[in-house]
């Protein structure tokens, strides 16, 4: 596909925004932009966002330099359409599930352990400073290859960053949350700021910003119905 760096941001931000739910909100579209910088280089992406809790199905459109449409659901079932050649690609994997991410945890309340929980993590260590709680999560056996453990910390009950640590126990990712806003019932950050640090000393930091949210009756979009053409080619 063209474009590699911002097809990648894109896939990316599937992984960090996608999966609202069911948590005070039937419906939610709102605007993201996000930037992901590397090497010097930087990728834009700006999209439109529109997710109905009843069949767990996200819509993501996508502006320039992409131009495309990209769908997923619970099933993780993924497709991205190119509004300009009228292509279509299709994966699938519990990555790109609507209900597999950080964001997510965020609109079903689960802003204490952000999911760590359900994966089978669990508390090592906790401690009060300045103000702030911080815990220390340890991974069960299957994620013990990947990870030594992940360090929450939290202020006024809302998290502000998550730090990944790998088996070595090297800092590989740091995640912020800033800026929340009260939606319906659900507390959204409207700013995700996510550092990757690469072997080689180099680092990709991406940045997610989201405005105009819109949720239940405020969000109305002919997108939320939008479907795929069936002459649409198919592309490996």
């Amino acid at each position: 596909m063209k474009n590699n760096l911002a097809y990648a941001l894109a896939i990316l931000v599937i992984l960090i925004v996608s999966g609202f739910s069911m948590f005070g909100v039937d419906r939610i579209m709102l605007h993201m932009e996000s930037q992901s910088l590397q090497a010097g280089k930087t990728a834009v992406l700006h999209a439109d966002l529109y997710y109905q809790a009843l069949d767990g199905k996200l819509i993501t459109r996508m502006d320039a330099p992409l131009n495309k449409v990209m769908i997923t659901n619970r099933q993780g079932e993924l497709t991205i359409y190119d509004l300009e050649d009228q292509t279509v690609y299709r994966a699938q994997g519990l990555e790109y599930s609507s209900e597999n991410n950080l964001i997510f945890f965020f609109l079903t309340g689960k802003t204490q352990d952000l999911g760590l929980r359900d994966l089978g993590f669990s508390i090592d260590r906790t401690e009060f400073k300045d103000g702030l709680l911080i815990t220390q999560w340890i991974p069960p056996r299957a994620h013990s290859h990947m990870f030594s453990y992940i360090e929450l910390v939290h202020e006024d009950h809302l998290p502000i960053y998550a730090a990944y640590y790998d088996a070595g126990g090297k800092m590989i990712k740091k995640v912020f949350y800033s800026d929340f806003e009260i939606y319906s019932d659900i507390i959204l950050p409207l700013a995700v700021t996510e550092f990757n640090y690469l072997p080689g000393g180099d680092s990709i930091v991406n940045r997610v910003r989201f405005s105009d949210v819109r949720t239940n009756r405020q969000a109305v979009s002919s997108w939320f119905d939008f479907e795929i053409p069936d002459d649409a080619q198919h592309i490996d």
